[in-house]
C-alpha cells in the first residue's frame, strides 16, 4: 500500500466519524409517537401534568332530565 492512500483512508475515515459524532450529537433523541412525545435529554426536569378524576357517569343532568321525562309521561 502507498503512503498517499492510507493517509486518505484515515482522512476519509476520521470526517466520516466526525460527521457521524455531530449529527447524533445534534438531533437529540425525543420522539411524537401517537400524540406524545417521549423522552427528550431532559424529560426529569419537566412538569407532571394531573387530571383529576372525573365523574363515573359523563352526563348526569341529561340522565336526570330523561328520567324526569318518562316520569311525567305515565
Amino acid at each position: 500500500m502507498n503512503i498517499h492512500t492510507i493517509i486518505g483512508r484515515l482522512v476519509l475515515g476520521s470526517l466520516s466519524v466526525l460527521l457521524i459524532v455531530l449529527s447524533l450529537g445534534t438531533t437529540g433523541c425525543a420522539v411524537h409517537s401517537n400524540g406524545m412525545t417521549l423522552p427528550n435529554p431532559y424529560y426529569m426536569g419537566n412538569r407532571v401534568q394531573y387530571f383529576p378524576r372525573g365523574t363515573e357517569f359523563p352526563f348526569p343532568n341529561e340522565a336526570a332530565s330523561m328520567q324526569e321525562s318518562q316520569h311525567d309521561t305515565f
